[in-house]
């Protein structure tokens, strides 16, 4: 009897530290990647870039072709879907849709803290490259928020004096002290050769002429 509660104090302290492992464990990979305060990691005033790591652009395909079980008309297109109900998803446009690399350098000043404890910055500068054509980014707003939300909008004009509109936006986390951001968003050429477009108004008096989206795997350093 004396040898079975020997045993099983020995098994009760063994699962004792165990379960105090397995809880540091996450405590412990908080510290050094995941989520993170982007108040403490940029400071008002600082400087930062937005790295492409690698990215892709895509073009709308611009005839018809199946979505949802529906009809899903390109660009300058209706968007229309009908039949849902019952049916499959048919996913093989997506070998079809034009696919170029891409990359992005957004350079930025943080400026204000926010309430929810992020971050706002002012865009002042930058390049979004794309299948042999680049844009020079000539304003913008953008910012980390609530659960490290990342936003970003802004203007661009290409070398002809095209002016564009691109937003992006993901989720940001850190690792191993690096920040790295998974972004979506697009840039859309407008219609009329313009200077700027405020990056907080919407496309008023304005039409967008060619879409296209993109995607991207970055960093953001000071």
């Amino acid at each position: 009897m004396v040898q079975i509660k020997k045993y099983a104090l020995v098994s009760v302290l063994l699962m004792a530290v165990m379960v105090a492992g397995i809880a540091a464990a996450p405590a412990l990979a908080q510290s050094s990647s995941g989520q993170f305060n982007p108040q403490t990691q940029f400071a008002v005033g600082a400087k930062l870039q937005v790295t492409s790591i690698y990215g892709l652009e895509t073009s709308p395909p611009p005839v018809p072709y199946q979505y949802g079980g529906g009809r899903y008309y390109g660009q300058g297109g209706n968007h229309t879907r009908a039949g849902m109900v019952n049916q499959q998803w048919n996913l093989s446009y997506l070998r079809n849709i034009p696919t170029a690399n891409s990359s992005v350098l957004i350079s930025a000043q943080v400026t204000n803290d926010t309430q929810d404890g992020g971050v706002e910055w002012t865009v002042q500068s930058g390049t979004i490259s794309y299948n042999g054509t680049t844009l020079t980014v000539t304003s913008g707003i953008g910012g980390v928020g609530k659960l490290n939300r990342v936003l970003m909008v802004g203007n661009a004009t290409d070398p002809s004096g095209n002016t564009y509109r691109w937003n992006l936006e993901g989720l940001a986390t850190l690792y191993s002290g690096t920040v790295i951001v998974s972004l979506t968003g697009n840039v859309a050429e407008l219609n009329q050769n313009t200077t700027t477009v405020a990056p907080t108004q919407p496309y008023r008096g304005f039409t967008l002429t060619r879409t296209l989206s993109l995607t991207y795997l970055a960093t953001i350093s000071q």
